[in-house]
C-alpha cells in the first residue's frame, strides 16, 4: 500500500559558477592622418566593454564586445605625446558543464594584459588578453514530503535546514552621462588621452515592489593641455536607478552587480561643445540585482513502520548552508622597478581580478600601472603583475566551502618615488560571500510491503548495548520499536542520557 505524505514545494534559483576561459584578440591600426608620425609607444590602456553574452545550442558560453584601446605615444617632430583611440571587436567561446541548464548568464570580462608594437610609423599592431568568467543560475522546483497524512505505526526522521537561495534576478541597461568641469586655472584640454572607469555599487535594497541601487564610478582622464602639459582628471560619481522588482518578499536581500557596455569621453558639454574646459562623460551600463531569502527546509530523512515493512523512495536534496558574508581588507605595498631616475609621476592604475581560495587564504591578482617622467623629462611607463594573499577565518581542514569573492581597489593611491623606481602604497578590499553546498537523501514516497517470516516469533524483549556508530533511531528502526518506547522501558527522558556502557531493553512494539 502506498503511504501518502504532506509535501511542500521550494522553487528558486541555484547559483552555478563555470571554469573562466580566456581569450586574445589582435588588431592592426593606422594612423588617421590628422596625427603625426610615431617615434616611440609609451603605453597601451584598455577597457572590457561586453555587449553580448549567450549560450549557444552545443551549451557552450559566447562572448563578444570590444576592447576600447588607448595608444599614448610619442610623435616625431612635435612635442608632447598623443593617442590613438580604437576599438578590438572580440568573440570567444567556453565550454562549461551545467551550461544547458543556464539561466540569466552574466559573464565578468578581465583585461589581464594589453600591448602595442609600432610595424611602422603609420602602423600599429595592438594584442590584447581577456579573462571571461561566467556566472549563472539555473532554476530549482522541489517537492520535498515533510509528514505523513495516515499510516498506522509509522516512524518519522524529520529533519530542518536553514537555507538561503536566489528567489530571482533582475537586470537593466542604462545610460550614464554627466559633465566634468577643468580647473579653470589651468590650460584648458586640447586631447583626451585615456579614459580609465571602475564601477562599484553601495547600495541595493527592495522598496516595495522595485529594487533601488545606487553607486559610485570613478573616473580618471588623463589628458593634454595647449602646450603638451599633462594633467589628470579624477572624480567619483554617483548614480542610482531604480528596477522593477515584483514578487519578492519585503524581508530578502538584494545585491548588484556592473558591467561596463560603452564608453565615450569628449571634450566639450553639450551646450557649449568647443569649451575646452568641459568633459563630456557618457557610460552605458548593464546591472544585474540577484535578490535572496532564507528559507526554513523541513524533510523526512527516514522512515519506518512498526506494523510492516516498508520500501522507501529517496531523492537528493542539495542546499546551501551557513552562509556568510564580509569584507576582507590589506594595505598593499609593491614596488616598481623603472630602471631609470623618477623626477614625478603622473598617473598609476591598480586592478584586480577574481579571488581565489586556496589554504584559508584568498589569493588576488593584482596588476599595478605606473607613468612617470624620468629626469630629463621623458615620459616613460612600467607594470607589475603580483599576487596579494589576504588572510581569512575560514578553516583550512577539513569542509571545503563554496567562495565567491571579487576584490577591488577603492581607496586613494600613493605613490611615492623611491632610488629603484616608484612604490605604490593601496587598499585592497575583497568581498567574500561563502557557503556549504551539504547533500541530503529525503524520502520522496514508500509504500507497505508483505511481512518476511514469522514476526510473532521474535522476542518480546531485547537487551543489548548502543553500537558507536548506532543512535536510538536505528536501533528502534533495527527491531521496528519506538524511540518513545525505548526511553520509557529504561527510564530515561532523553537520548543523551545513554553512556556507551549501559545496556538498553529493547521493547516489541505491539
Amino acid at each position: 500500500m502506498e503511504l501518502q505524505f504532506k509535501k511542500a514545494g521550494h522553487d528558486y534559483y541555484e547559483p552555478l559558477r563555470f571554469t573562466p576561459f580566456s581569450c586574445e584578440t589582435m588588431r592592426e591600426n593606422i594612423v588617421p592622418d590628422s596625427c603625426a608620425d610615431i617615434a616611440r609607444i609609451v603605453d597601451t590602456t584598455g577597457l572590457v566593454c561586453l555587449t553580448n553574452r549567450e549560450l549557444t545550442a552545443d551549451g557552450r558560453f559566447c562572448a563578444s564586445g570590444s576592447v576600447e584601446v588607448s595608444v599614448l605615444y610619442i610623435p616625431e617632430k612635435e612635442e608632447g605625446p598623443r593617442s590613438l583611440h580604437f576599438q578590438i571587436p572580440f568573440q570567444c567561446y567556453g565550454e562549461g558543464q551545467g551550461g544547458a541548464e543556464c539561466e540569466f548568464l552574466d559573464i565578468r570580462g578581465e583585461l589581464r594584459g594589453i600591448d602595442t608594437r609600432v610595424l611602422n610609423p603609420r602602423k600599429v599592431l595592438t594584442r590584447a588578453n581577456l579573462l571571461l568568467c561566467p556566472i549563472g543560475c539555473r532554476h530549482v522546483s522541489l517537492s520535498v514530503c515533510t509528514a505523513m497524512e495516515e499510516g498506522e505505526g509509522v516512524q518519522l526522521l524529520q529533519e530542518r535546514r536553514q537555507t538561503r537561495v536566489a528567489a530571482g534576478v533582475r537586470e537593466k541597461e542604462f545610460t550614464f552621462t554627466e559633465e566634468l568641469p577643468l580647473s579653470p586655472g589651468r590650460g584648458g584640454a586640447e586631447e583626451i588621452l585615456s579614459t580609465r572607469i571602475d564601477i562599484r555599487g553601495t547600495d541595493s535594497k527592495l522598496i516595495g515592489s522595485k529594487l533601488v541601487v545606487k553607486g559610485l564610478i570613478s573616473a580618471s582622464v588623463l589628458y593634454r593641455e595647449g602646450g603638451g602639459r599633462l594633467s589628470l582628471l579624477q572624480q567619483e560619481l554617483p548614480f542610482s536607478q531604480i528596477i522593477e522588482g515584483g514578487g519578492f518578499d519585503e524581508d530578502c536581500e538584494s545585491e548588484a552587480a556592473y558591467r561596463l557596455l560603452s564608453v565615450d569621453c569628449r571634450i566639450g558639454g553639450e551646450s557649449s561643445p568647443e569649451d575646452a574646459y568641459v568633459l563630456t562623460l557618457e557610460l552605458m551600463m548593464r546591472t544585474r540585482v540577484t535578490v535572496w531569502r532564507g528559507e526554513d527546509v523541513g524533510f523526512i530523512a527516514d522512515l519506518y513502520s512498526t506494523a510492516a515493512p516498508v520500501v522507501c523512495q529517496t531523492a537528493q536534496l542539495e542546499l546551501s548552508e551557513d552562509c556568510q558574508r564580509g569584507t576582507r581588507r590589506q594595505n598593499v605595498r609593491e614596488l616598481l622597478e623603472t630602471g631609470v631616475a623618477v623626477r614625478s609621476v603622473v598617473d598609476t592604475e591598480i586592478g584586480c581580478g577574481g579571488a581565489q581560495l586556496s589554504g584559508g587564504e584568498l589569493k588576488v591578482p593584482v596588476w599595478a600601472r605606473c607613468l612617470y617622467l624620468d629626469e630629463n623629462d621623458v615620459l616613460g611607463a612600467v607594470h607589475r603583475e603580483f599576487t596579494v594573499s589576504l588572510p581569512t577565518d575560514l578553516p583550512q581542514e577539513g569542509e571545503e566551502p563554496e567562495c565567491q569573492a571579487e576584490a577591488a581597489c577603492h581607496g586613494d593611491v600613493i605613490a611615492n618615488i623611491m632610488p629603484e623606481g616608484v612604490e605604490l602604497r593601496f587598499p585592497l578590499e575583497c568581498a567574500l560571500t561563502t557557503s556549504f553546498r551539504r547533500r541530503y537523501l529525503c524520502i520522496s514516497g514508500a509504500e507497505t510491503a508483505e511481512e518476511e517470516g514469522e514476526r510473532a516469533a521474535a522476542p518480546s524483549l531485547i537487551l543489548r548495548k548502543l553500537g558507536t556508530e548506532e543512535s536510538l533511531w536505528s536501533i528502534a528502526k533495527q527491531y521496528r520499536a519506538t524511540r518513545e518506547g525505548i526511553l520509557a522501558v529504561n527510564e530515561l527522558s532523553d537520548e543523551s542520557q545513554i553512556t556507551p556502557d549501559r545496556l538498553l531493553l529493547i521493547p516489541k512494539a505491539r
